[in-house]
This record gives C-alpha cells, structure tokens and sequence, in this order.
C-alpha cells in the first residue's frame, strides 16, 4: 500500500519532530509485521533495523517511547485500528443492492425470496471468506486478539484490548447495517427469540468466517473443498464457508410472514439505498 494511502487508512498523519519519527517507525513496523508475522516482543537487532528502515536513529526512538514495551503497545492499537478496514467492505453492500434489483420480480414469492438470499449468500461467503481471511490485515488482526492476553497486565495490554474492543464493536455495527438492509428487503426476519438484536447474529457469523480462516492455514484442502448439493434444476455448488454460512443464517432467522413483495420491489427498484429500514417500516 503506497505510504499517504496506508496513513490516511490508519489515521496517522504526516507531521514532523517526534510525530514524523512515530509514523514513521510505526509504518516500518507494520510492514515488518505483515510480511514477517507477529511476535509479542522484539529483539534490539530486529529494532535497529525498524529504525533503520523508518530512517530513524535509536537516539530519536527513545525520545519517542520511554521502552520497548511503549513501543508495542502503540503498534499494537495502530495493529487492531486499521484491522476494520479489511473486514467490513463498505462495497459489499451496494453490489448487494445492485444485484437485488436485478432479481426483483424473484421477490414475489417465497421460493424466489429462497433463491436470492441462496445466492446472495454463497456469493458473500465465498467472497468474504477468500478475500478477508487472505488478508496480511485480518491474519494480524487474528493474531494479535488470540496472543495478547499473554502480554503481562499492565497499562499497555489495557490500551490494546480497548482498541481491538473499539475495532470489533466498529465492525459489529457496520455488518448489522448490512444485515439490516438486505435481509427484511428479501423477506426475511429474525425470529422473535432474538428481539430484534442483530449483533448475537453478526457475531456468530463472522465467528464461522474467520475461523475457517484460522483453519484454513494448517488443512486449507478441508476448509476450501466444494460439495455439489441437489437442487433443481441442477445441483448447485457450494463451499465450505457458505454452507456454514447459510446453517448459521437460518438459525437466527425465518421468513417474514407480514412480508409485501410490492414494498420491496419499489425499494430495490428506487436506486441504492444503504439505509436500514426503519421498524416500523419493516412492519409495514
């Protein structure tokens, strides 16, 4: 990622003094990071080098952090910050509105409503499953909420669990926006167990997304196997991700038997709405 893209993506601003040689540092970091893997620590040699490559000598690290220690916990927050830039795709959602508008006639009935949201879903999933889960972002995302509770307490391991805290509620939101949006507009709603809260939802699907993502790196031919299932007219393919997908998906909801196809048709043919419908609108 060019160097102005990667600092408008991760907040931090081209400045000069300490602030110049934090970004930089951090930069050089991260890209460490992302091409070599996380580690918890850092050895002096691997640190001069950092600072080598930021172009920054060791005299004008220690005017910036006080230890090592300061070091990580600042790389460590910046790490979990820009994680949510790789796993929610703002895009997601108007090609989704897109495709829905070519296929609103199949809105008129229950068997159609069933065949859009199956292929909005094996699309999706196998989408988000082989771009988010290959992301250098995400993987160290990954890493760093699964290792950091073996940081020793202290100030730091606070800070770092708040940002990767921050960063999971951040993507939370944006996905039940998402859901929110697609699912009712295809006559879908969630069952009454759940009240209304979309968030237990997001969360166990993501759960089965980015674990197989986790998976993937030690039996990736089990995790990325595809199986023909019967369905007429022809047996449809569908991987792994997506059949974990649609099981989650139909726990949590039912179709919606206050549905009008009408409502919906008007709304998906009226141009991109990214926009949550309203409850009572999706009450009608």
């Amino acid at each position: 990622m060019p160097e102005d893209s990667w600092n408008r993506a991760s907040g931090l601003r081209d400045q000069t003094g300490i602030d110049s040689v934090r970004n930089r540092v951090l930069h050089s970091a991260i890209l460490h990071v992302e091409s070599s893997g996380l580690t918890l620590g850092i050895d002096p040699v691997s640190l001069e080098r950092l600072c080598s490559d930021a172009g920054v000598s060791m005299k004008q690290f220690g005017k910036t952090w006080a230890s090592t220690d300061a070091f990580l916990g600042d790389l460590f927050c910046e790490l979990a910050n820009q994680a949510q830039i790789d796993r929610a795709d703002t895009e997601t959602l108007l090609t989704t509105w897109q495709y829905l508008s070519m296929r609103a006639d199949d809105l008129r009935s229950v068997e159609g409503r069933r065949s859009v949201l199956i292929d909005i879903i094996r699309t999706a999933a196998e989408y988000n499953f082989d771009v988010v889960t290959a992301s250098a972002k995400w993987r160290t995302y990954a890493a760093l909420s699964t290792t950091i509770l073996s940081w020793p307490e202290s100030a730091g391991r606070t800070r770092v669990l708040d940002a990767l805290r921050a960063s999971e509620l951040a993507f939370v939101e944006t996905m039940e926006s998402f859901y929110r949006n697609v699912l009712p507009t295809i006559g879908y709603r969630l069952k009454p167990v759940f009240h209304n809260d979309y968030q237990a939802f997001v969360v166990a699907a993501a759960s089965v997304i980015e674990g197989l993502g986790i998976v993937r790196a030690t039996v990736p031919a089990l995790v990325e196997a595809h199986f023909d299932i019967p369905a007429e007219p022809e047996p449809e393919t569908w991987s792994v991700a997506s059949l974990a997908f649609i099981g989650v998906l139909d726990a949590f909801f039912e179709l919606d038997p206050d549905f009008v196809p009408e409502h919906a048709i008007a709304r998906v043919s009226g141009g991109v709405d990214v926009t949550p419908q309203s409850q009572s609108d999706a009450d009608y």
